[in-house]
C-alpha cells in the first residue's frame, strides 16, 4: 500500500516538473520572440540614431571596398548611360543635398544578377543588369527611390547595429567612436546583404511610391520593377529576397494614394 502510494506521488511530482519545465521553455520562447522582433529593431533604431556621421562615411568607403574585391566587378555601361541615370538620380535627391547623409551612386557589375542596394551614408550601388531590367525613366526612378527610401528611414544603420546590437550599444554608451567604428564595419556586409524586415521593405516601398507619384503622376513602375524580377526568375536579388511576399509588396503599392 505504502509502496503504491509513494510510486503515484513519485509519479505526481514528475508530472509537476515536466509541466514547469514545458511552462518554462514555453516562457523563454517567448521572451525570446519578443526580443528578435520586438526589443531589438526598437533598441537598433534608437543607436543607429545616435551613431556619429564619421561613421557612417567610415562604414560606406568600407563596405564599398569589401564589395569591389569580393562580388562586384567595373561596370560596363556606356559612358553617356550613366550619364544619363546620373542626372535623373541628382534631380530624385535634389531637396536632400543639405540632409544628414552624402548621396552618391556607383555603378558595378554582380554576375549580371540585377540587384540595387543601399549603403548607410547614402551610396547606393546599382548593376548593369538592374539597369538592363529597366524599360524607362519611371523604372529607373522607382529603383533609385526604393534605395533612396532605404537611406532616408535609416534602415542600412539599423540592419547593421542589429548584428552585433550588444557591442555596438556599448560603445556608443561608452562614447568610443573608434571602437564602434571598428565594431560596425565588421558587420557591414552582413547588414546590407541580409533581408531588411518587413517594416523596412514596405517602408521603402511606400516611400518610392509617394515619390514617383509626385514626380510622374503614378506609381505603376514600382509595381512593373518587382514583376519583372519576379518573372526572370531574380530570386537571388535582395529585391525579392525579403519578409514581405512578392503579393503583399504589390498589394501595398496598388493601395498607394495618388
Amino acid at each position: 500500500m505504502n509502496s503504491n502510494l509513494e510510486h503515484r506521488i513519485r509519479k505526481e511530482k514528475q508530472k509537476q516538473w515536466l509541466w514547469i519545465a514545458m511552462s518554462a521553455l514555453l516562457v523563454v520562447l517567448f521572451a525570446s520572440y519578443q526580443l528578435y522582433t520586438q526589443a531589438i529593431p526598437y533598441l537598433a533604431q534608437k543607436i543607429a540614431v545616435a551613431i556619429p556621421q564619421p561613421v557612417y562615411q567610415a562604414v560606406d568607403k568600407h563596405t564599398l571596398t569589401t564589395l569591389d574585391d569580393t562580388e562586384l566587378s567595373k561596370t560596363q555601361l556606356s559612358e553617356l548611360k550613366q550619364q544619363e541615370i546620373s542626372t535623373l538620380f541628382s534631380q530624385l535627391i535634389d531637396n536632400k543635398r543639405e540632409a544628414q547623409h552624402v548621396y552618391t551612386l556607383e555603378f558595378r557589375n554582380w554576375e549580371d544578377q540585377a540587384n540595387a542596394m543601399a549603403l548607410a551614408n547614402g551610396t547606393i550601388i546599382i548593376t548593369d543588369a538592374m539597369v538592363a531590367l529597366a524599360t524607362d525613366q519611371q523604372e529607373l526612378s522607382a529603383i533609385l527611390l526604393h534605395e533612396i527610401g532605404h537611406i532616408e528611414h535609416n534602415h542600412v544603420m539599423e540592419s547593421i547595429v542589429s548584428s552585433s546590437l550588444v557591442f555596438v550599444g556599448l560603445g556608443v554608451i561608452l562614447g568610443d567612436v573608434t571602437a564602434l567604428s571598428d565594431l560596425l564595419l565588421q558587420g557591414t556586409i552582413i547588414g546590407i546583404t541580409q533581408s531588411y524586415s518587413k517594416q523596412a521593405e514596405l517602408e521603402a516601398d511606400k516611400y518610392a511610391s509617394e515619390h514617383l507619384i509626385a514626380q510622374y503622376g503614378d506609381h505603376h513602375a514600382m509595381s512593373a520593377v518587382l514583376q519583372k524580377l519576379a518573372t526572370e526568375n531574380q530570386g537571388e536579388s535582395s529585391w525579392l529576397s525579403t519578409h514581405p511576399s512578392f503579393d503583399e509588396r504589390i498589394e501595398k503599392i496598388q493601395n498607394t494614394e495618388p
